[in-house]
């Protein structure tokens, strides 16, 4: 197991508004209508960027964390511009693994429900492995 800081029961909340919808594809049927609304692809990508900034400064300086598996049940609409709170927290610990639990509100209530692991892995090995696999393809 790598030496880090990453314990269970650290938390973060982390308040930021969605301003793009980032909606990823346009679904033909919504007339415009979810241009105006937070997308669940916007949710995730703080989700990432919420989590990583959590982790990674506890870690060597030779590891990071990355996504492995992300779980969401978006269960509100929220309008864009509406402050969202991200709630993180490390559920549990196995190895290299971390999993957090996640809420996400808006001045109104619960928005958002998931569950994310997360892995710690070496920088130059995950680089490295990713030129490996790319060469095989060729």
């Amino acid at each position: 197991m790598i030496k880090n800081e990453i314990k269970e029961g650290l938390s973060t909340t982390f308040t930021k508004e969605a301003l793009t919808s980032n909606t990823i594809y346009h679904t033909g049927t919504s007339e415009g209508v979810l241009d105006y609304l937070v997308s669940t692809t916007a949710v995730i990508e703080l989700i990432i960027e919420i989590s990583s900034e959590m982790l990674n400064p506890l870690l060597p300086d030779d590891y990071i964390t990355v996504g492995k598996k992300i779980e969401l049940s978006h269960e509100k609409a929220t309008l864009l511009g509406e402050p969202l709170t991200f709630a993180l927290k490390v559920a549990k610990i196995e190895g290299e693994n971390i999993f957090l639990d996640i809420t996400v509100n808006d001045s109104i209530g619960v928005v958002c429900r998931g569950k994310y692991e997360r892995v710690i892995v070496n920088k130059e090995e995950l680089i490295s492995n990713a030129y490996k696999r790319s060469a095989k393809a060729l």
